[in-house]
């Protein structure tokens, strides 16, 4: 199976759509930096703006397109202008599939994309719910079926509490929640048949010690420096979003009174409560998003943790893509057969026949 992505990063949906069986046709990336970690993992890299690829080049052979637009114009980090917001990437993406006609579509974005603006009025372009049903429209009008599923990356085995959106398009309708879980709470994984969460202190325990503080910064562990090392409680639960801030540290600081400001909500303020870290490690960014040890993330301190913060979760990425290799593998079937591919999409809509969650599983 083939798969062409865009706004490919670092190579986090890259790697999770290698292990779920898809070969790239080419990763579009215009970052340097990460362009040059693409290549230096082994992955066919076209470093170009994807609005100056002439993507009718993939015509009719593309089984998988990949999308991870910029996530700005939809997180309260970035302003949530939505549509209106300059970085906005889902016209180009919309192009794309119409230039190679992918039979299979994913695109990947955070929450808040889901959400109304207040005073919307159900009709805004900076409105980023209004904008997110414009799309899937648009996608109804170009694939057979189209959806939107709702995932938190822990319960895929990721060691970190992420939750985003991915929207789905192709010729066979997907269960409406998305790939099966893996893993669960603790306190739900044994009745509910999955593996328990993995958490912090699975992936960077060894690590986040005091005894880490010879080379690098941490706060005293005392009164005077709010929570810091008094929730060591917080290496048995992932770790919060990890995100392209951790290169600034924990937002406790003594001009904030050592409070979170509503968090903690990012993964180096759990290593100030375990610990009185200032900051998660790269290395550290690396396991928490499911990365192995040993990818080739190049550019400054700062590319890297950029890269890291913006990826996506390997495992995640193949979770979704196995599901849709489950179901590309029947529609090859169904098209070596010679079945009528309208008629058959009546008759699955009429009787809300759906590919089974699980169908995928075990590719």
């Amino acid at each position: 199976m083939t798969t062409l992505e865009i706004f490919a990063g670092a190579g986090g949906a890259s790697l999770g759509l290698h292990r779920a069986g898809f070969a790239h046709l080419a990763c579009v990336e215009r970052h340097p930096p990460a362009a040059a970690t693409l290549r230096a993992a082994g992955l066919p890299t076209l470093e170009a703006d994807v609005r100056d690829v002439d993507f009718a080049a993939w015509r009719a052979r593309v089984d998988l397109l990949w999308a991870s637009p910029p996530c700005q114009p939809w997180s309260t980090a970035g302003g949530r202008l939505g549509a209106a917001d300059e970085r906005d990437g889902w016209s180009v993406m919309l192009s794309a599939v119409d230039a190679c006609r992918p039979t299979w579509f994913l695109a990947e974005n955070v929450m808040g994309m889901s959400y109304h603006a207040d005073l919307c009025g159900g009709d805004h372009d900076a409105c980023p719910a209004c904008s997110l049903g414009r799309i899937t429209s648009e996608l109804a009008r170009r694939f057979a079926f189209t959806g939107v599923w709702r995932l938190d990356a822990a319960d895929f085995g990721v060691p970190q509490r992420r939750r985003r959106i991915i929207l789905w398009a192709g010729p066979l309708p997907l269960d409406e929640g998305g790939p099966p879980p893996t893993h669960a709470h603790p306190e739900l994984a044994s009745d509910l048949g999955r593996r328990r969460w993995v958490t912090l202190g699975d992936a960077i325990g060894d690590s986040l010690t005091r005894a880490s503080c010879d080379r690098r910064a941490c706060y005293p562990c005392d009164e005077e420096h709010g929570r810091a090392c008094s929730e060591p409680w917080r290496l048995d639960r992932p770790a919060p979003t990890v995100t392209t801030m951790e290169e600034k540290g924990t937002r406790a600081n003594a001009l904030a009174g050592w409070t979170f400001n509503g968090g903690p909500d990012r993964a180096s303020d759990v290593a100030f409560l375990v610990a009185g870290i200032r900051r998660i490690e790269i290395a550290e960014g690396l396991r928490l998003q499911g990365f192995p040890d040993d990818w080739p993330l190049q550019g400054t301190v700062r590319d890297r943790y950029v890269a890291i913060g913006n990826a996506v979760p390997p495992g995640l990425a193949e979770a979704t893509g196995r599901m849709v290799a489950g179901a590309h593998r029947a529609w090859t079937a169904l098209r070596a057969a010679h079945v009528d591919a309208t008629a058959l999409a009546d008759t699955l809509r009429r009787h809300r026949i759906t590919v089974p969650a699980d169908l995928g599983a075990s590719s």
